[in-house]
């Protein structure tokens, strides 16, 4: 019997994944709702569950924070990031905090289902493009590290054009659906790339070097 716990703000989700999933002889699934409070956490033993299936995009919640509080409450849970927007983008951090990669919401029950026995049994599944994609980018931040000019992701980037509207790290966050936490990390990069200690700096370098318009 697989044991599955669906984490999302939306009825329809929760409902629809549950109804999925449990279509499969041997997958029984509950779901979590709002609100996601630690109070509520830990009155939940999250260690009966083969998979949490974790939305990205809580509402007042982000999925990467809230998993983070999971994982603190219940090291060994696996948990699966399950967003409908595009998980490569997530991936990398999903499996910096712990988590067990990402899959679409779009995905159909068997892959879906496929991709949480690889996560119970450990392994986490990379599309053939994602894992060429990584590889490329590795041998692009090689060569530019061996000719000593700096290169940033388009994540890196957007934050960047973020910073330079004056927004806060957390308005950063929310515009580009990550948690406060990335971006104090991809900020602390940044800085470290560009050798500047401030966002004013940050902007003013970054314009000179054709990062921004």
């Amino acid at each position: 019997m697989l044991y599955i716990l669906v984490i999302d703000d939306h009825p329809a989700v929760r409902e629809g994944t549950k109804a999925i999933l449990e279509a499969e002889e041997g997958v029984k699934v509950d779901c979590l709702a709002p609100p996601y409070t630690i109070e509520v956490l830990k009155k939940i033993d999250f260690s009966q569950y083969d998979v949490l299936l974790m939305d990205l995009n809580l509402g007042d919640v982000n999925g990467m924070d809230l998993s983070v509080e999971i994982l603190r409450l219940s090291t060994k849970s696996k948990i699966i990031l399950y967003t409908g927007y595009d998980v490569e983008d997530y991936f990398e951090e999903a499996l910096q905090i712990g988590i067990y990669g990402a899959v679409s919401k779009t995905e159909s029950k068997d892959k879906l289902l496929d991709y949480i026995r690889h996560a119970i049994e450990g392994e986490i599944v990379l599309s053939y493009d994602y894992f060429k994609k990584v590889l490329t980018q590795n041998e692009i931040h090689t060569k530019k590290k061996e000719t000593h000019e700096y290169i940033f992701s388009d994540r890196e980037v957007a934050i960047l054009q973020e910073v330079e509207k004056g927004l806060t790290n957390q308005e950063i966050a929310d515009s580009l659906h990550l948690s406060k936490r990335t971006i104090e990390y991809s900020l602390t990069a940044i800085f470290n790339k560009l050798n500047v200690s401030s966002r004013t700096e940050a902007v003013l370098i970054a314009k000179s070097k054709g990062l921004l318009d």
